[in-house]
This record gives structure tokens, C-alpha cells and sequence, in this order.
């Protein structure tokens, strides 16, 4: 069914009517529209499908003399459309096809002439005319039949001449109908019978040269499956052998960032995978022949600091690189035969500086076939990365930290010449050591290789020294997110000169201030840097370390005071920008934290403290205030009259961590009855005391102790929480290798166990505290047998006839098979949960 159109359009067609009629009537001649004009402003109904595409054939139109007719062209060729009618004011012709109609371009005349192509096959062209009552008139559509043309050779290889192992590449121009498909031959010079090469299926065919492939002819049959294919005529390949002599070479560079991995980048600086200069630890921006440089994103190179080592030179990237200058040794430019050694170190800081590698007097050899090495003598601190803080000296050794098959010649290194190298890490394996015996299973995994196809590793040597630092599979593929950032970056050799770095101001000290954070709100706040040499300094203030970056109003000096801060600052950026001819360094971001002024108070005083008799006693609360709290002047005061007096608590001592603490190592039975309270202070000297606490001290037994406070009947219909005391449980050490103790604390119904017992899981309760009961080895043998833990007596679980206690027993596990037994009876304690009389 055809629709009606809206009223709206049809309203606005009859308007576009009148209006013409108008403008035809008026005594002038009316100004005709252009084709552009009239196809934009114009609402055009839907030419008229042809019989083939729309499934009736439309009636036509009395007014045209003469319809556009059917054409068949050959693939290529050029067509013509045309029709014949007097009152014609304006023409534009239509293409249609099984997608749908559009308009032409460029087709306000009587006639239609382009070039067809195969993908034209089928498609009909109408045109349609408005006359000069401007009133549309649109044509018969006439098809257009294309025939395909059987592939040919527009332009067939030529004759080439390469250096031998530099690329050969031969390219075909195919004429005809599209798609085409190739198959390239070889022959070689003393050969009788062309060959296809395997893989070779494009319009080019690119290899690297040997001196046997000198004279081979190479030829490509071309095919549409419109015809018989078409074989080209053959290219003759010549290849150079020798040339060139090896010259001295006295001021090459070598320059290279590793890999991904050591790019990262932190606007704060607090931490990244740094470069620096030399085998030491701490950071060097030069020494000897070696400097660390960052790239920026126009090419350009420039020196840095300690204090922007970390800070990105653009988006999150470092684009850090060690520069090697000054390499001696001999090069052939024409063949590409190299070797150049280069005096010095570097350091690349893993973890920020925890994990630690260098590489140290670095040799580049190129051999004329274009494969290579570059070795270099490594050494430095190795660390398990669970724990980065205990580090041990990695025996130095030579390595081969780069392999390749073919240097590309890269002529941006500079005027004098030089190579550019990609280093080979796909589809390079990696089978550990174990025991010093070198493994014949991969350390890649086959499923990795088989979902990762770029799969890959370092060369050997070196991912057996990485091995020993404990980066271990930082240097192979391994299935982890971190997978694409590890093959090795491009190595960048001049063979007689370095690149250009341009000497901006350094920056010595990032942006600083005395005062501690949060600042303190109508305060002043100076902060401070440290530039050396002459540089311009702005200051300038952001809402984001990542920016944008706003100046600060004559903040132009080493030092920025900001007048009594406000909230308007709090969690705002500063940093200083330090230019000069060369260009411009960038300081780290600080961040800025106010606050309003408040003196040291307790939002969670400490509460009464019960402990067994010579356990570690722990006294935790929260103080907070502003200025920050100066927690080594923090004290804990006891007092054995009823408040009368106070005294610092002897051996107590602040315990600095997350939580604020004091604890008393050995509480003696004396402190029983006494009170407690802490005085906190700020970094101003200003104290605040807290409401005083009680002290319970329980006598010790000697043995397994158990003590639950409050110590009164529990009301079984109600949920209680007790405080459960334990003392002397020495938890034995291990048993072997693989059987550790821990101790088992629950609520128990005195039929399920009893001390003598062996030990259950069928507890009625157990404390948070604790891992479903269990209290580790570790904790036990670090608290010297003593614990403070909360249980809460379930409502409604408890059955006024029968008994309940708390009870404690060893559970011995087997980590090889996380097996439980309950055999040792040595620490059973129990004691017993009294009810409420209903």
C-alpha cells in the first residue's frame, strides 16, 4: 500500500508550485535556480524504479520526445544517457539500484556520460526535469548492463638492484575487472622452470636479498576468473655483494628506552621505573658517556633531574631513553657491517628503585647479512616481588640483551649516517633453568602461545640474569594484562655523532613547604623550589596533577607565599614551570590540603582495658585535630589514686601504624584498679587529655588461661558480646616443612567437646576476629600466646539444659592438602558460659 504524505509536505510542495507559477508569470524572466540549489531545496518524490528492480514497470511520461536508453559497455568503458525534452528547465539524474535511489552530481544537462565500473552492472539511470511551470517530469529508467574485462598487465615489474641482504620488492599493476589475485614465480638465474613462492599473493612481493638470489627472474600471474589469467613478463633481480670499506668510527650513539614497562609515567613523581646514569642505586641525570633523556612528542630530546625523572613529557608516557655517546669502532655503510662499543652504565629502577638492573659497556655487532647482536655486561640486586625490601647482589655477567635479522637503513639518525634496529622477540622461546639444568617445557605457556600469536621473549642469557633479580617473566610473554608492553623498543645507532639535547633549566628541588598537611585555613603558606641557572619561573595552579594549568599572578620567583589560604585552595595542584632558550622544565605537582583550625581532641577515647597478667596490653583510640598531631609526643599516663595524680606509663609505648595505639608490653598484676588516660598533642605543642579508663589486670595461671568479660550469666534469648582474654598459648612451632599449628577458639556445647577431646569445627559460635576460629601460627607466636578477641552468644541457640563454654585446641594443617587434625591436647582450655536463670 502507498501512504498519503503528511499534509505539512504536501502543503509545502503546492507553496513551492505557486511560487514558481509566480515567478513565471512576472513580466521579467523568471531566475532559474541553480541544479545545486534545486537539489536541496526542492522535495523530491522517488524516481521511478525500472521493471527489473521495483517488479512493475512504470508509464511514461508523454512530455519527453525521446527516453533514455538500455546501454552495454565493457568494464571501463565510457556510457551516455541522454533524453530529449523541449520544455526542459533543469535536469538532475538518478542512479538506482537495490539499495535504494540517489542523485548525481554534476547532472543538470540532457545528458549523463561517466565511465562505468563492474560494480555499475545493473543499476538503471533516470533523470528527472522540471519544466518551465516548474513541474517535475522523471523519465523511463534504462539499465545499464557492464561486462567484465579479463585481467591484464597494466605495468609489470621492472628490474631492480639491491645491496645483498638489503629488501628486494617487485610490484605489478593488474588491468581489468576487480578483485584480482596474484601469484608471484621465481626462476633462478641457471633455472630452466619457474616456481611459485609460497606466500606470495599480493600486488607486491618484498623479501630480504641474498647474493644467490643474483640474476633470478621473478614474474606474477594475475587472475579475476573473467577469462583466461595473464602471466606478466619478468623482472631481473641483481644483487650486490661487498662494497664499501670498514671506516673508523670515534663519536657513534646508541639510544634506547627498553620497553614499555619502563615509560610509565607519574605527574607527582612519587614513584616510576626510572633510568639513571651509572651502576649506583640513587638517580643520575649523567655520567661519563651516558645520559638519561626524555622525547618529546616533536622529536626533540632533553635533559632531566631527580626531580622530573618521573614526570611524563607527554599524555602518561615518560618516553624516557639512555643516550650513549662517544662509541668507537668500525662501520661499512654500504654493507651495513658494524661493530661499536660504548664506555658506561646504566640502571633501569624497577618498583621505583627496589628492584634494580644495569648494563654496562654495551657492543653492537652487524654483520653484512644484517643479523646481529648487542651484549653488554648486567649485574645488579635481585628481590622476590612479595618482598622488594630484601635484596641480594645478582652476580655480574655478559649478556646478549638484543638479537636481530635485519638492520633497516634509517636516515632519519642523523646526516652522518646510521641504522635503526628492531630487535627479534616474536616467536622467540624461553625454557628456564631449574637447578642450574636448563627445562625442556617453555616457561610460555601452550595456551598463551596459542591465543597470544605475537607470543615472544628476550634473548636467553638475559631472561636468565632477569630470572635471578626476580622480574622473571617481565621479559617473556605469560598470558598477564602486562603482555603487550614487553617486547623491546628499537635501537637508534649514529655512527658519528649523538642527537641533539636541548640543556633546559634543571630543577632541583620540586615544589615544597615546611608547614604540614592539611594546611591550616588564614594562615600564610609559603612554598618553595629549587631552579638551577638562569631560567623565567612561573608559577601556576591546577584543579588536576594532569592539568590544565592556570599562572599565578606575580608568582615569579624560587618561592610562592600564599596569603591566609582558604577552602578555595583545598585539593588544588601547584607546580613551577622553568624556562629558558633551550625550552622549558616541569616541576611535579604538589597537592594541596586546608582545613579549618582544630586542637587535639578524641572522636574515640579509649576504652576500660582488661588484660591477663603479664601479656602485651594494647590501649587503641582516634584523636585527631589540625595542625597534624604529633604523635612522638603523644603520652600514656596512669594513675593509682583515683586521678589525684598522673604519671607516664613505664615501657608503655606508641605503636606507629593505621591504627593509634599505645601498647604495654608486659602488663604487671600492680596495675589492677589503676586509671588510664592519653594526652595527645600537635606539631604546636598544643595537648588535649582523654576521659580517663579503667584497668582490669587478671592474675596469670601459668597455663592455658581463658576469660571472658563481662563476667556474668548470659541471657540465652538475647544476642551478648563477650570480650574473650586468652593467655599461654604457646602454639608449637611447625611440625615440618609443610604441618603448621594454629589455635581453635569457639563457643561450644560441653557435649560436642571438652577439654581431652579431639578437636571440632562443630562450633556454635566463633569471633570475627579470628578466621572462621582460627587463630594463625604467626599471630600467636608474635602476640606470645595471648589474644584479645570478640564472640557474640547467639539468641535463641543456646538450650537452658544443657552446658556451654569457650574452649581451645591445637589444629595442626598439612599445606600440601589443607588437611585438618585435631590430635595435640597440650593447650585445651575451657572455660565455662553461666546462663540466666529463666
Amino acid at each position: 500500500m502507498v501512504r498519503s504524505r503528511p499534509l505539512p509536505a504536501r502543503l509545502a510542495i503546492g507553496l513551492l508550485a505557486a511560487a514558481a507559477a509566480l515567478a513565471v508569470a512576472a513580466p521579467s524572466p523568471a531566475r532559474l535556480p541553480s541544479a545545486e540549489a534545486a537539489q536541496v531545496t526542492t522535495v523530491k518524490p522517488a524516481p521511478a524504479q525500472p521493471a527489473s528492480l521495483s517488479g512493475a514497470a512504470a508509464a511514461s511520461d508523454p512530455a519527453f520526445v525521446a527516453q533514455p536508453q538500455p546501454q552495454t559497455v565493457a568494464d571501463g568503458g565510457a556510457v551516455t544517457f541522454s533524453v530529449d525534452f523541449p520544455d526542459a528547465r533543469l535536469y538532475t539524474w538518478y542512479r538506482t539500484d537495490a539499495e535504494g535511489s540517489v542523485p548525481l552530481p554534476n547532472s543538470n544537462t540532457a545528458t549523463y556520460t561517466f565511465t562505468a565500473g563492474y560494480g555499475d552492472n545493473g543499476a538503471t539511470y533516470s533523470v528527472k526535469v522540471y519544466d518551465s511551470s516548474f513541474t517535475p517530469h522523471t523519465s523511463d529508467g534504462a539499465r545499464l548492463t557492464v561486462t567484465p574485462v579479463a585481467a591484464s598487465v597494466a605495468e609489470a615489474p621492472h628490474d631492480t638492484s639491491v645491496q645483498a641482504y638489503q629488501s628486494a620488492q617487485f610490484t605489478v599493476t593488474a588491468g581489468g575487472t576487480g578483485p584480482f589475485t596474484y601469484q608471484w614465480q621465481r626462476r633462478d638465474a641457471d633455472g630452466t622452470e619457474w616456481q611459485d613462492i609460497a606466500g606470495a599473493t599480493a600486488a607486491s612481493h618484498a623479501f630480504k636479498s641474498r647474493p644467490g638470489d643474483d640474476g633470478a627472474r621473478f614474474r606474477v600471474v594475475v587472475d579475476n576468473g573473467h577469462g583466461p589469467s595473464t602471466t606478466s613478463t619478468a623482472a631481473v633481480l641483481s644483487v650486490v655483494t661487498g662494497g664499501g670499506t670498514l671506516t673508523p668510527v670515534t663519536h657513534a650513539s646508541l639510544e634506547w628506552g627498553v620497553n614499555n614497562i619502563y615509560q610509565g609515567g607519574n605527574p607527582a613523581n612519587s614513584g616510576c621505573n626510572f633510568f639513571s646514569a651509572g651502576t649506583q642505586q640513587d638517580f643520575r641525570a649523567e655520567q661519563g658517556d651516558v645520559r638519561i633523556i626524555h622525547r618529546f612528542p616533536d622529536g626533540s630530546a632533553q635533559g632531566i633531574s631527580d626531580a622530573t625523572k618521573c614526570i611524563p613529557s607527554a599524555g602518561s608516557q615518560l618516553n624516557q631513553r639512555v643516550l650513549f655517546a662517544n662509541g668507537t669502532g668500525t662501520a661499512n655503510s654500504t654493507t651495513g657491517e658494524a661493530t661499536i662499543h660504548w664506555t658506561g652504565a646504566f640502571t633501569a629502577n624497577a618498583y621505583s628503585g627496589l628492584v634494580t638492573w644495569y648494563l654496562k659497556n654495551p657492543t653492537l655487532t652487524v654483520a653484512e647479512d644484517g643479523t646481529g647482536t648487542l651484549t653488554a655486561t648486567s649485574g645488579g640486586m635481585g628481590a622476590d616481588p612479595d618482598t622488594p625490601t630484601e635484596q641480594e647482589p645478582v652476580p655480574a655477567r655478559q649478556v646478549t640483551v638484543a638479537t636481530f635479522d635485519q638492520v633497516r637503513v634509517d636516515s632519519t639518525t642523523g646526516p652522518d649516517g646510521g641504522v635503526r634496529i628492531s630487535p627479534e622477540y616474536a616467536g622467540v622461546d624461553y625454557f628456564p633453568l631449574v637447578d642450574g639444568v636448563r627445562s625442556t617445557t617453555s616457561a610460555i605457556p601452550a595456551e598463551v602461545k596459542k591465543s597470544r600469536p605475537d607470543w615472544g621473549s628476550w634473548p636467553e642469557s638475559f631472561v636468565d640474569f632477569q630470572y635471578e633479580t626476580g622480574l622473571s617473566s617481565y621479559w617473556h610473554t605469560s598470558g598477564l594484562s602486562g603482555d603487550p608492553d614487553k617486547p623491546p623498543f628499537d635501537l637508534a645507532v649514529r655512527f658519528d655523532s649523538a642527537p641533539d639535547v636541548r640543556n633546559v633549566p634543571v630543577i632541583l628541588a620540586n615544589p615544597s613547604t615546611t608547614a604540614a598537611a592539611p594546611y591550616v585555613e588564614g594562615r600564610d603558606l609559603t612554598v618553595t623550589a629549587d631552579v638551577d641557572g638562569d631560567a623565567e619561573l612561573e608559577w601556576q595552579r591546577s584543579a588536576s596533577a594532569g592539568g590544565p594549568w592556570s599562572p599565578i599572578a606575580d608568582a615569579t620567583g624560587e618561592s610562592l607565599v600564599i596569603r591566609s589560604i582558604d577552602s578555595s585552595w583545598n585539593n588544588t595542584y601547584l607546580r613551577v614551570v622553568a624556562t629558558n632558550d633551550d625550552g622549558q622544565a616541569v616541576s611535579t605537582a604538589l597537592r594541596l590540603t586546608t582545613a579549618p583550625y582544630a586542637a587535639p581532641s578524641f572522636p574515640e577515647p579509649p576504652r576500660d582495658l582488661a588484660a591477663i597478667q603479664g601479656t602485651k596490653a594494647v590501649v587503641k583510640f582516634r584523636a585527631t585535630g589540625n595542625p597534624a598531631l604529633a604523635t612522638d609526643k603523644f603520652v600514656l599516663e596512669r594513675s593509682d589514686d583515683r586521678g589525684a595524680t598522673w604519671k607516664p606509663w613505664s615501657g608503655a609505648e606508641y605503636v606507629q601504624g593505621g591504627t593509634q595505639q599505645f601498647a604495654i608490653p608486659s602488663i604487671p598484676l600492680d596495675a589492677d584498679g589503676a586509671t588510664a588516660r592519653v594526652v595527645a598533642a600537635n606539631i604546636e605543642g598544643t595537648t588535649s587529655v582523654s576521659a580517663p579508663f579503667s584497668v582490669r589486670v587478671l592474675r596469670a595461671t601459668g597455663g592455658p588461661q581463658l576469660v571472658a568479660l563481662p563476667d556474668k550469666p548470659v541471657d540465652p534469648d538475647t544476642a551478648t558480646k563477650l570480650t574473650v582474654l586468652g593467655a599461654g598459648f604457646q602454639v608449637p612451632d611447625w611440625a615440618s616443612p609443610t604441618l603448621t599449628y594454629s589455635l581453635d577458639v569457639g563457643l561450644f556445647d560441653s557435649t560436642v567437646w571438652q577439654p581431652g577431646r579431639p578437636g571440632t569445627r562443630d562450633w556454635i559460635a566463633t569471633s570475627p576476629d579470628s578466621s572462621n576460629g582460627q587463630l594463625y601460627h604467626s599471630r600467636m607466636q608474635d602476640s606470645g600466646g595471648a589474644f584479645t578477641i570478640s564472640l557474640t552468644v547467639p539468641a535463641g541457640k543456646l538450650d537452658s539444659g544443657h552446658t556451654y563454654g569457650i574452649g581451645a585446641f591445637l589444629r595442626l594443617t598439612d599445606i600440601t592438602t589443607w588437611q585438618d587434625t585435631f590430635d595435640n591436647r597440650s593447650l585445651d582450655a575451657w572455660l565455662p558460659v553461666r546462663l540466666l536463670s529463666t
